[in-house]
């Protein structure tokens, strides 16, 4: 990119920091204030079990393991490789990713507090297991119908028998950010007077406000430092359900969060979990190390894209074709003053590049900018008239062919989408049912289904 030349520049006798040091942070201020704040932390991702969520997609053993390598590589330190005992397919793959090597991430699988599940964890190879437990009192009575005591007992029974097996145990509190506190910090404590050192607090419906975040993790922390100070590490596993899953991974990482939980591009179930390249850029450029090699980001992003089959939006975050692109004139012009005035993140940092775009917005900077990649340069008048031209151009294109164009774009998007179709669904209820001669008078009442039934 063509920069202004500082020789012509009323600010030619300033070095580079000094641009920086014009601008006030904030954020480093604001984090001074939090003294339990990480500088560092461990990256966990869940892209490959709670990310494989995302309705309708499904992860090949190919995919999934070049996922985990890129992110071993990238810097990542914990993996939640699935869940063994969804299936016989979700086993073989866990296994599968355990048998290869990894130089910074361990491989954990998550299970229920059951022995069937533990045993399914143990028959991968896995070196660690990740127990997730609602605590609720919504989740207790309405889907465990369990008293809490009875959850408890069950844990340390499953804790007990995971580690007599040689399993690194973290325990995760599902939908504690709707659960009574008393109850979650009895569940940690619990877990590690039985030789849990990783705990993780779950807002499993992305529900809190980040203001709230701060008070609720505080509490844990000291709450947990009464009993259990220096004996554990803490993690946080944030929905985006109110899109403020980013904004509450850092607000428990200011107040001593060592594990921040994160997806690729932010996949997972409804709205998805708190972003992988958000977290890391977001800590990495307010000075709280992640470990992360962030110039390899949007490799990791584009992989997943392809293999999630969910494309990125446009304006998404670090990742979006749009982050670094710029077509307003004003932009263009400060940005060949100096990037910082319109790009707090460098492109290069995080393995993009900066592109301008020509349309209704453009000015004569942004024309100059783009002849000057062909070494020409003409009159100002004569800059003005190409200008003017390109908005119109921008401004009389067929709108009409663009929205038909957005209209196919989205029936291929369902489609890539499609889940079991309603035919496929009862085509194997039908299957089924034939094998076993007792049911056959219910085959006339089994309904068709449609193939295109896009709820399926």
């Amino acid at each position: 990119m063509t920069q202004l030349k500082l020789d012509e520049s009323p600010f030619k006798d300033l070095k580079k920091n000094d641009f920086e040091r014009m601008l006030e942070d904030y954020n480093s201020q604001v984090i001074r204030n939090y003294p339990n704040a990480c500088k560092a932390v461990k990256i966990w991702d869940e892209s490959l079990r709670d990310g494989e969520q995302s309705p309708g997609v499904f992860l090949k053993v190919d995919e999934k393991i070049h996922l985990a390598k890129m992110l071993d590589e990238i810097g990542v330190q914990v993996i939640a490789a699935g869940f063994p005992a969804v299936s016989k397919e979700e086993l073989s793959m866990v296994k599968a990713i355990c048998k290869e090597s990894f130089t910074n991430a361990s491989i954990a699988a998550v299970s229920r507090t059951l022995k069937e599940d533990i045993d399914a964890v143990l028959s991968t190879g896995c070196a660690g297991i990740i127990f997730f437990v609602p605590l609720s009192d919504l989740f207790l009575n309405l889907v465990l119908k369990k008293p809490l005591d009875q959850v408890l007992e069950n844990l340390v029974t499953a804790i007990s028998y995971a580690n007599d097996h040689g399993l690194t145990t973290s325990i995760v509190a599902e939908d504690a950010s709707r659960a009574k506190i008393d109850n979650v910090l009895e569940f940690f404590r619990l877990g590690l007077d039985h030789g849990v050192k990783r705990i993780v607090y779950a807002d499993t419906v992305g529900v809190l406000f980040p203001e709230t975040t701060h008070v609720v993790v505080r509490r844990i922390i000291d709450g947990m430092n009464e009993t259990h100070k220096g004996k554990y590490e803490l993690g946080i596993h944030v929905h985006n359900d109110f899109g403020i899953a980013t904004a509450n991974t850092f607000a428990g990482v200011l107040e001593g969060v060592v594990y921040p939980h994160v997806c690729i591009n932010g996949y997972g179930e409804r709205a998805g979990n708190c972003a992988f390249e958000e977290v890391a850029v977001g800590l990495e450029m307010n000075g709280i190390k992640t470990g992360i090699k962030l110039e390899k980001i949007a490799e990791l992003s584009k992989l997943a894209e392809e293999y999630y089959g969910i494309p990125i939006t446009s304006h998404k975050p670090i990742i979006g074709n749009q982050c670094f692109a710029h077509e307003s004139g004003i932009h263009v012009s400060a940005l060949l003053m100096h990037p910082l005035t319109y790009e707090p993140i460098p492109p290069k940092k995080v393995g993009r590049h900066r592109e301008y775009y020509l349309g209704k917005f453009s000015g004569t900077k942004s024309i100059q900018e783009k002849l000057s990649q062909v070494g020409m340069e003409f009159p100002r008048d004569i800059l003005h008239e190409i200008v003017e031209l390109v908005k119109v151009k921008q401004e009389k294109r067929d709108k009409e062919a663009r929205r038909k164009i957005f209209h196919n774009i989205i029936r291929e998007l369902a489609e890539i989408r499609l889940g079991v179709t309603d035919a496929e669904f009862w085509g194997i209820v039908r299957d089924v049912i034939k094998k076993h001669g007792q049911y056959q008078d219910r085959v006339k009442d089994i309904p068709k289904g449609k193939d295109n039934d896009k709820k399926g």
